[in-house]
């Protein structure tokens, strides 16, 4: 039964994660040379944020009820030290993800669904969502440097073009916030591929090398 639920919680996720991705397809879509059809997209736009602010908003309300009555948690965010995975085990799940075709975050990553990474030779796998596999990254970057991670909250490399923040200490200053560890809270309201930016973005401030971070996915799995 959990099973289900938690399948149920994640597809409503991933939801939320490709109608922010279509928004963004359908604005570039635009003639951008033609006013009719600029004017058009202006009040479609308009409309699509208001509906989908509202949808999100309950979305996850319901995800959240669901989560505290069947006591089965979204997010359940694997122990990320290096030690805490025995060697075998460790070389087991790299053997199973390695059978796969690797990603990296110079990809595309609209529509699809990951299944695991490697980070520092460190795997995970499972991961339903995009908004899963990003709060795992940050809790091993969290585990990595707690100092650096906290600092994330005024460090304005992760601070949107209009003052939005991707990490705050502070829940209210976030559209969709998950606690990380007990300090920082995560911004979860975000398409595949603002997600794909902003762990760029962890990874240079970590001065982690983009290649040591492998994303695998679904379809390659299920394929």
């Amino acid at each position: 039964m959990q099973e289900k639920i938690k399948n149920i919680l994640s597809n409503l996720k991933a939801a939320q994660e490709d109608l922010l991705s279509l928004s963004d397809d359908l604005w570039l879509d635009i003639d951008h040379n033609d006013n009719d059809a600029i004017r058009n997209g202006v009040a479609f736009k308009e409309q699509f944020n208001l509906c989908n602010d509202e949808f999100t908003i309950s979305a996850n309300e319901l995800s959240e009820l669901i989560q505290k009555y069947t006591n089965t948690p979204l997010y359940i965010p694997t122990v990320p030290k290096k030690n805490s995975i025995d060697a075998p085990e460790r070389e087991r799940l790299i053997k199973i993800l390695n059978k796969k075709l690797p990603h990296d975050l110079n990809e595309e990553f609209k529509y699809k669904r990951p299944y695991g990474f490697v980070i520092q030779g460190v795997p995970y796998e499972n991961k339903l969502t995009w908004s899963e596999l990003y709060l795992q990254v940050c809790d091993y970057l969290l585990s990595l440097d707690t100092h650096r991670f906290i600092s994330l909250d005024n460090n304005p490399n992760h601070i949107s073009k209009r003052n939005k923040k991707y990490f705050s200490s502070n829940p209210d200053e976030l559209r969709s916030p998950q606690k990380c560890g007990n300090i920082i809270f995560v911004e979860m309201n975000l398409s595949a591929n603002q997600i794909r930016d902003s762990l760029k973005r962890l990874l240079k401030t970590y001065q982690i090398p983009r290649d040591d971070l492998t994303i695998y996915l679904r379809e390659d799995r299920d394929a």
